[in-house]
């Protein structure tokens, strides 16, 4: 392969990391709305994700049950969402924090809470 291309390849991996690194301090600043329809394929699809992505990370087996709630705030080209979920296995709630960027998704944090 030729460096160029390496190179390029390498810079193009790493971009959307630098901007989220970049954008870190304020991903809870900015106006939080409340999610409407907690039904909408594409809610169901984030908590999912953060749910597989906890799995990934900790070698655990939670399934999603439940979304109770959540809320979500837009910059320009950014979406953030705060979800409040249900798990079957083991029962017990989690509040996943993750971050929508020009199609990249990314989990900033899955932490338990009471239901």
């Amino acid at each position: 392969m030729r460096p160029q291309i390496l190179l390029l390849a390498l810079f193009l991996a790493v971009l959307p990391l630098s901007a989220i690194a970049a954008i870190g301090p304020d991903i809870a600043g900015g106006i939080w709305e409340p999610i409407k329809d907690l039904k909408n394929e594409h809610i169901i699809a984030i908590a999912e994700f953060a749910v597989t992505d906890f799995n990934r990370k900790s070698h655990a087996g939670v399934v999603l049950k439940d979304i109770r709630g959540g809320d979500s705030a837009a910059g320009d080209s950014d979406y953030r969402y705060l979800l409040h979920l249900t798990v079957e296995q083991p029962p017990s709630c989690y509040k996943a924090l993750e971050y929508n960027w020009l199609h990249h998704w990314e989990v900033l944090s899955f932490d338990s809470e009471t239901c």
